[in-house]
């Protein structure tokens, strides 16, 4: 995958371009994440407050990705990539005043716009992929996506670990919005580059119909989803996962550990499928089953493990498996819509992913609250992971049905 990564990237400046202005924005956004978190583990937050977090974070994004799916339609996406650096500048005041406030609202609150301008760039990313790159280079674009999104934490946290204690969290967030200057500049440079034109095309003809989808479009889009309900419970409580042998600052310093070692799980999972079997792969339900249930299995040993290396482990592990899962979702997504519904069907499948992110955080926040993190894990992760193993069979079932059906009527 690094050889055909490099190929593309080589070959297509916009893309180069576009992948820096992503990394460079990612520093600055992961930083202000790691204020946020680390500030509000050090205020000692009751461990809803941490999965309303998790929740805050990711749930705008369902207004910002009906605006970003709606603006795809007539207009050129690299803009709308640009209105969400801004909006994301913009959105810096809402930590700066919880910073000042030491308010858990503030901090709640400061997740939104993060969260809202992602919402608005996803649809219009895949529409820059699906119009730029040939088919044969959609793993790529697919493995770029899922690195732009784990760069997200993986440089800002990583930057963000090393000042913390050493400068201001006002420092901080000022070279959080240096960052989103430095973005702004190298996505104008990227638009410049694209040479392809953008299909325009009106609300009803992009729109999507449910019931005149095929099979493998529905699949593809309710992946995502379906990965949330086994993985989002899980990475709602990992902050409040450490292990009971560690207390005080040592505590807060392991789970900010535990999260930059779920990013590096995150970067490294696409990176180890070749893209020329992407297509086998992501018709798969036994390889997703699969990784879903080795991804629920590291998690539920973290707790109960003796050494903070032993965690790490279990959670890079854990994230691996998980974005092999997100890697082949979004190829699908990709591969089997066209360039007239890829940004309809893209921001569909976010909703539903956000939707579901939001019901099972909240659900395993407030039973952690009452009955413990562990057994909250168990349940509300193990629950997603049997209804996921129950759908995979009932659509096997529901094959070999028309299979069936269909030699009979010959």
């Amino acid at each position: 995958m690094l050889k055909a990564l490099y190929q593309a990237l080589a070959d297509k400046p916009w893309l180069l371009l576009l992948g820096f202005s992503f990394v460079v924005s990612s520093i600055g956004n992961g930083i202000t994440y790691i204020v946020i978190f680390s500030e509000l583990i050090r205020l000692a937050a009751p461990t809803t407050s941490l999965a309303l977090a998790y929740v805050l974070s990711t749930v705008p994004g369902l207004i910002g990705s009906k605006i970003g799916e709606r603006y795809c339609q007539s207009a050129n996406p690299f803009k709308i990539l640009i209105v969400g650096e801004c909006l994301g500048m913009l959105g810096l005041l809402a930590p700066l005043s919880a910073v000042m406030t030491g308010s858990i609202p503030m901090f709640l609150i400061a997740q939104t716009a993060s969260a809202f301008t992602i919402g608005m760039t996803f649809p219009a990313i895949s529409k820059i992929f699906k119009t730029g790159l040939t088919e044969k280079e959609l793993p790529v674009a697919t493995t770029l996506e899922t690195i732009i999104f784990a760069c997200y934490v993986i440089f800002g946290v990583c930057l963000g670990l090393l000042l913390l204690g050493h400068i201001s969290v006002m420092s901080l967030l000022v070279l959080d919005a240096s960052s989103f200057v430095i973005a702004l500049i190298l996505l104008r440079l990227s638009q410049s580059r694209f040479a392809k034109t953008f299909i325009k095309v009106s609300p009803s003809q992009a729109q999507i119909n449910w019931r005149t989808l095929s099979g493998v479009q529905r699949r593809g889009i309710l992946l995502l989803p379906l990965l949330a309900l086994a993985a989002a419970p899980a990475m709602a409580l990992l902050p409040a996962l450490v292990p009971p042998t560690f207390s005080g600052s040592e505590a807060q310093s392991m789970a900010l550990a535990l999260l930059f070692a779920r990013s590096l799980g995150q970067l490294a999972g696409p990176l180890i499928l070749n893209p020329e079997k992407f297509e086998k792969k992501s018709n798969s339900n036994v390889l997703m089953v699969s990784c879903l249930f080795a991804f629920i299995t590291c998690y539920g040993l973290v707790p109960f493990s003796p050494s903070k290396y032993l965690a790490l482990a279990f959670i890079f592990m854990a994230h691996l498996f998980s974005n092999v899962v997100f890697s082949l979702a979004i190829y699908t997504i990709l591969k089997k819509f066209d360039e007239v519904h890829i940004s309809a069907a893209m921001a569909k499948s976010y909703r539903l992913q956000m939707m579901v992110t939001a019901l099972v955080s909240i659900g395993a926040g407030y039973c952690a609250q009452y009955f413990g993190v562990v057994y909250s894990l168990y349940l509300f992760s193990g629950t997603g992971f049997v209804l996921i193993v129950m759908l995979s069979l009932g659509e096997r079932w529901l094959k070999q049905k028309s299979v069936n059906f269909r030699s009979e009527q010959q």
